[in-house]
């Protein structure tokens, strides 16, 4: 029965086409991720810049993202998926150049990091874009965790591969095996057929719709977004739960190398620990197909996710940390799985990248906890301020309760009217 669950989207032909590129992707990024933060550390030794390299990858969605959700909406998406690969791939090309520098300078790696960042303000409204566009509408719950299935396994293969190429063939090379996961992403995306809501995005195109020009269009979008009441509450949280927990991964090469006395490989193991965890939240979803109460697993999810942080916050020891980050990754990959699907089922059909769009847009908010949380591990040690930002997530979920509800009054209230 379960296995089932699991081959509902995967029966689809062109969903495992969407899925192949996206799991690629999803190496290349992890392994930039991996080697960058690393990288930064070995070279500066601090905490502060160390999560800066994190803050800088997501600054840019504050401008970019809107747009990106935008163009997602309105042309085909697996060129647009096919053009943000090439761009990954030379970013990682670029990286790898500073990092094979003798005394290399940190600032030209954060500007490159940064423009990392424009590339991911495309690939994440275009893959879930695709990824739904690619199943019939009761499948895309199970669409979306199932890629995300695959994304965070090989994710998680990719973070424990990327640490032992660091410590075996240095920055230079683990870079150069995440551009070749983006070339390969590349070749993949071109693999994948148009589909029937890539020509009517491209009809919006060319009805003149960027008249009033692409800037102010991609904003008006995002205001529209804001006045429908359930993505607002979704994307608040998405702004509270990244600025406060996803930024642990940024405090997690300090944790690796401060608190718990290991190096590249001690990271890539947590690191594949967390991929491991985001994996079996996935999968749970997808065992659960169309659930029925989405909202109410989005608030336990959330309550999860900040218990996990401050447990893990509080351990001092390798093997312990190794099982506490597996609950940390599990709330965190399916916290992401279930805000994909409910933004998706909660605006109109032809807005659904702008939908993903606004989801980059909020989680661009992320870098204010990057930096805050680097300043004040070195002020007063990351695991208080990693414990901290877990006691930030779980207030967040109890908010949420409140939230959810008071959503779920309006609605019946209007069904009575409509009655």
């Amino acid at each position: 029965m379960e296995s089932d669950h699991l081959r509902r989207a995967w029966s689809v032909a062109e969903f495992r086409r969407v899925w192949l590129a996206t799991v690629l992707l999803s190496l290349g990024n992890w392994t930039e991720r991996l080697v960058v933060g690393f990288f930064v550390l070995d070279q500066s030794g601090s905490v502060f810049l160390t999560a800066a390299s994190f803050a800088v990858r997501q600054a840019p969605a504050l401008i970019t993202a809107p747009i990106a959700g935008s163009i997602v909406d309105r042309w085909p998406r697996r060129r647009v998926l096919a053009l943000t690969a090439v761009y990954k791939a030379l970013i990682l090309g670029a990286l790898a150049y500073f990092a094979g520098l003798d005394n290399p300078a940190l600032w030209p790696v954060f500007v490159v990091t940064a423009l990392s960042g424009v590339g991911q303000s495309f690939e994440i409204p275009a893959t879930q874009g695709l990824v739904t566009d690619s199943v019939p509408r009761r499948l895309r719950m199970n669409a979306v965790a199932t890629q995300s299935v695959g994304a965070r396994g090989i994710g998680a293969m990719g973070a424990l591969a990327a640490g032992t190429a660091t410590d075996s063939l240095g920055e230079v090379g683990a870079l150069g095996i995440g551009a070749a996961a983006f070339g390969a992403a590349t070749l993949a995306t071109l693999l994948i057929r148009p589909v029937v809501a890539e020509s009517v995005g491209s009809a919006a195109v060319s009805t003149g719709r960027f008249g009033v020009g692409l800037f102010k269009q991609s904003f008006l979008d995002l205001r529209m977004l804001w006045q429908l009441p359930a993505v607002r509450v979704l994307l608040v949280a998405a702004v509270l739960v990244e600025t406060f927990g996803f930024a642990f991964g940024a405090l997690l090469p300090s944790i690796s190398v401060n608190v718990l006395g290991t190096a590249g490989s001690g990271l890539g193991a947590l690191t594949m620990m967390a991929s491991f965890g985001s994996l079996g939240g996935v999968i749970v979803l997808a065992m659960l197909g169309d659930y029925r109460h989405k909202e109410r697993l989005l608030v336990l999810i959330t309550l999860m996710y900040g218990s996990f942080l401050m447990l893990f916050a509080s351990s001092g020891l390798f093997p312990l940390s190794m099982v506490l980050i597996l609950g940390v990754g599990m709330s965190a990959g399916a916290f992401d799985a279930m805000q994909w699907t409910l933004l998706q089922a909660n605006v109109p059909e032809q807005m659904r990248g702008r939908a993903i769009g606004g989801w980059v847009f909020a989680i661009g908010f992320g870098w204010i906890g990057h930096i805050g949380l680097g300043a004040l591990g070195e002020a007063i040690g990351v695991q208080w301020a990693l414990g901290g930002a877990g006691a930030l997530v779980f207030v967040t979920g109890v908010v949420l309760i409140r939230a959810t509800r008071r959503l779920n009054q309006q609605r019946n209230a209007d069904a009575v009217e409509v009655g």
